[in-house]
């Protein structure tokens, strides 16, 4: 049976949250608000909580995403919006989880389906320039109304709180009022069974190093020797954990925990060796 992974996602709205409870209630990821509108034009359109969300997410050991709330109904404005959002993006890379388009206003439900569809990719195309892997995010009835062919381009995060949605998607947020330690109040749910993070190390993006093991041989050039792995030797510090560590390094934490013979990920002490291949 394959691995269900648990998630927030956050806002200035959750207020302040504990990010080292959160992790150690067995969360394994969090979705942070950055923006909402065209940053760019309006800077005070930045969530308040958006530096201190990730710091503290980074600071735990917690993979965090983040997701930018769209208000776009024209392709250019869309464009805007996204350039917004990677210079966000780009203050505060490598980031573990997805990056994510969230479309739902009302102006933007009553576009055609083409129209919805321009818009998207007009702005997952910016972000996705600048190297980021960009999921989309809506409620399940928005993204029903989205050409199947564009939902099928990206990875689908989508929110239905009372069945598991119908249409092909990655992570369902299934819950606007779940309860998690770390947490005041009311937080959204999420869950999926793909490693996401592992997808987004082995693809280079978001800010980390491709992996050599992600490249498809090229059979016109057999006879090149392969680029030799390098081990370096890590001394864990006190307050560290495998996370961070693995994305210091630009690789994972099962591979970490793997080439050291670590049956409990969550488990390290300050002093212990870790060979880490690069």
């Amino acid at each position: 049976m394959a691995k269900t992974y648990k998630g927030i996602d956050l806002s200035r709205w959750n207020g302040s949250v504990d990010m080292k409870k959160v992790r150690a209630s067995g969360i394994d990821f969090a979705i942070v608000q950055s923006s909402y509108g065209n940053v760019k034009a309006f800077p005070n359109q930045k969530d308040s909580r958006f530096d201190v969300n990730v710091k503290n997410a980074r600071s735990a050991g917690l993979d965090f995403g983040v997701y930018h709330y769209m208000y776009a109904t024209t392709t250019a404005a869309a464009k805007q919006e996204a350039e917004g959002f990677v210079a966000l993006l780009n203050k505060v890379k490598p980031i573990p989880y997805f990056v994510a388009l969230d479309i739902e206003e009302a102006a933007q439900a009553k576009l055609t389906a083409a129209s919805k569809a321009r818009i998207i990719k007009a702005f997952i195309d910016v972000v996705e320039k600048a190297g980021y892997f960009c999921a989309l995010y809506s409620y399940e009835a928005f993204l029903k109304s989205v050409p199947e062919s564009t939902r099928n381009r990206y990875a689908i995060w989508c929110a239905n709180t009372s069945a598991t949605p119908s249409i092909k998607y990655g992570v369902h947020q299934y819950s606007f009022t779940g309860r998690i330690s770390g947490c005041n109040g009311d937080v959204d749910c999420n869950k999926t069974t793909i490693d996401y993070h592992k997808k987004i190390v082995e693809a280079g993006c978001n800010g980390y190093k491709k992996s050599p093991s992600s490249k498809k041989d090229d059979k016109t050039t057999a006879t090149t020797k392969k680029p030799e792995s390098k081990t370096v030797t890590y001394t864990v510090k006190r307050g560290d954990t495998l996370s961070a560590i693995a994305a210091k390094y630009g690789t994972t934490v099962s591979k970490i925990a793997k080439d050291n013979n670590i049956k409990n990920a969550n488990v390290i002490y300050a002093g212990q060796k870790l060979k880490i291949k690069k």
